[in-house]
């Protein structure tokens, strides 16, 4: 059984260049095509969570809305998030829907967040500070808690991990910075070799850890348009629509590694014991 990874959006209060949600999306779909998508997800048999990810998937004005339908299919119901929006209120409403949610932080160092673009406009950062302020209704709410750390250019000599000291992450995915270019955007001044992005992960233990270098054809993306998309080149090439076709139609075409995407989910159940 799969996990699905739903970008609701491309837009983003933050503009961090490691992220490649980049989907030249025209239109924001409607509640009910994402919920059709759901469905067509469901109706599969094959897949038993989804992800909801952007952009920032708290710009979507529907997300509650989706949170909840999906979890009445019994789909297991994760969001990652930049952090800046979440809120008590909402987290009082839906939490009983969510699984897990998982934050995009790359670095607790606010100068480095903003040399990132990971910020908003007028310099908001989501750093150690705002994580605590939220943390302990994650915690009421007995959700999970994932941060996922992109790592780059400027932030691999960063000591990011003893900030994680004695609260309650149930995963750390570390990732390496994957090249991206669509022609309008790219972050090849990001880029890090091998031997840098090691350096991070000697210097940054912890105990529920996960490291990946490669997230190539192992990962389900559903774009803001609703297709799903073969990441194997440089940029990223529609396999098919979930909104005109069967999911396990456009599956059969997909160009999936089975053997890295199951290795990543045993690894991760490993480390979160």
């Amino acid at each position: 059984m799969f996990k699905v990874n739903l970008h609701l959006l491309e837009g983003c209060n933050f503009h961090c260049r490691t992220c490649f949600a980049h989907f030249d999306s025209k239109r924001l779909l409607s509640v009910e095509e994402w919920k059709h998508i759901i469905d067509n997800l469901y109706k599969s048999g094959q897949v038993n969570a989804v992800n909801f990810a952007g952009g920032e998937p708290f710009l979507y004005p529907h997300l509650g809305e989706l949170v909840e339908y999906a979890h009445s299919l019994n789909l297991k119901v994760s969001i990652i998030t930049n952090g800046s929006l979440v809120t008590k209120a909402w987290l009082d409403k839906y939490a009983h829907c969510v699984d897990m949610i998982g934050f995009s932080i790359d670095s607790f160092n606010r100068n480095i967040s903003i040399t990132m673009g990971r910020c908003s406009h007028n310099k908001q950062t989501f750093g150690i500070d705002e994580f605590l302020n939220i943390y302990p209704y994650l915690l009421e709410h007995n959700i999970k808690i994932k941060i996922n750390t992109v790592v780059n250019k400027f932030n691999y000599k960063e000591q990011f991990s003893h900030n994680l000291v004695g609260l309650k992450i149930d995963r750390w995915k570390v990732l390496k910075v994957k090249e991206f270019n669509n022609g309008k955007f790219n972050n090849h001044d990001l880029l890090i070799t091998m031997e840098q992005f090691n350096e991070f992960v000697k210097a940054n233990p912890y105990k529920n850890r996960i490291v990946e270098d490669s997230l190539v054809n192992s990962y389900f993306v559903i774009d803001a348009n609703g297709n799903l998309l073969d990441n194997s080149p440089e940029a990223y090439g529609t396999v098919g629509s979930l909104l005109t076709e069967k999911f396990n139609d456009v599956f059969s075409r997909f160009n999936f590694d089975r053997a890295l995407y199951e290795s990543r989910y045993t690894k991760t159940e490993l480390h979160a014991a």
